[in-house]
């Protein structure tokens, strides 16, 4: 996966988990397997951080608790690595999100 590639998914995530959640519409859980095998692959990296973020939302509301939990930790990671207070409220709120999941 290029570059353009790791765009490219996360377009695709966009379509598939975001903006279906935005419209009150169901996500497609091919959102979750792209995102994975983003991050997994490492191109994720390859995107500015707020992007970055983008490709976790999808696990942060998978149906497997041990996604949530990556998510959260694959947020905890933006904050440290970024020190941008953003950072630090989207982490919260994945937090706090998790938390009213069940588990």
């Amino acid at each position: 996966m290029t570059p353009a590639g790791a765009e490219a998914a996360l377009a695709a995530i966009v379509r598939l988990d975001i903006l279906p959640r935005l419209i009150g519409a169901e996500p497609d859980p091919v959102a979750v397997a792209l995102a994975t095998e983003l991050i997994a692959s490492g191109r994720d990296k390859n995107l500015p951080p707020l992007l970055r973020g983008l490709v976790f939302v999808p696990l942060l509301h998978g149906d497997q608790p041990i996604d949530r939990e990556r998510a959260i930790a694959l947020f905890a990671g933006l904050r440290r690595e970024t020190q941008d207070p953003v950072f630090e409220e989207i982490h919260a709120f994945a937090l706090r999100q998790r938390d009213a999941l069940p588990r």
